[in-house]
């Protein structure tokens, strides 16, 4: 028996509820561990303290205000519950609360797999002023890559519209050259001899 068990079991084993095999093993642990051996003597004279001090009886009034408290509280939570059910009847549906819990898991999926880490909150990630921060900073990185984006295609439409104006010069300049090939006349033929 571990200790973190003795503990559980040690409440059961002063009231004396547990069965005789869990008893044995309470017992066994109590004489080879010292800690549990003393939270066991503290148990058992807790337990005389109490055998000890007489019984105390409740004002009848208080008996009385805590009945009328109750069934007041009750009664208003009824109406407030009926008010509530009422509202959200139509959400409790089986089919939507199946789409919702469907909708949850694929979000869960999905964080997983972009590899968002999921951590426990703390007050200071409820804190307005690092909230306010957190956004900024989301909203200035967009901007930032936004302008980024635009100055690369700009970039790169200044480079392709240069690409193509060389494209054009080139096919252009083997147009001029040809004519002034044209203009050059073969030599005349010899003439035959007599």
């Amino acid at each position: 028996m571990q200790c973190s068990e003795f503990e559980v079991r040690l409440c059961e084993y002063l009231d004396g509820t547990l069965e005789a095999s869990v008893r044995q093993e309470v017992d066994h642990h109590a004489l080879e561990c010292a800690h549990c051996a003393g939270l066991l003597a503290d148990g058992r004279a807790f337990g005389m303290f109490l055998e000890r001090v007489p019984p105390v009886e409740a004002p009848p009034e208080l008996v009385t205000s805590i009945l009328y408290q109750t069934q007041t509280a009750r009664a208003r939570l009824g109406r407030t519950a009926r008010g509530w059910l009422r509202w959200l009847g139509p959400l409790v549906q089986p089919r939507i609360v199946m789409g919702m819990a469907m909708t949850i898991l694929s979000f869960s999926m999905l964080s997983r797999v972009a590899g968002v880490k999921v951590r426990q909150l703390e007050a200071a990630d409820l804190n307005p002023v690092s909230i306010w921060r957190g956004v900024e900073n989301q909203a200035v990185r967009m901007w930032d890559r936004g302008v980024k984006f635009y100055q690369n295609v700009r970039f790169i439409y200044e480079v392709m519209s240069q690409l193509r104006s060389a494209d054009e010069e080139q096919e252009a300049a083997p147009e001029q050259e040809a004519p002034a090939e044209r203009r050059i006349e073969p030599s005349p033929a010899p003439e035959p001899r007599r």
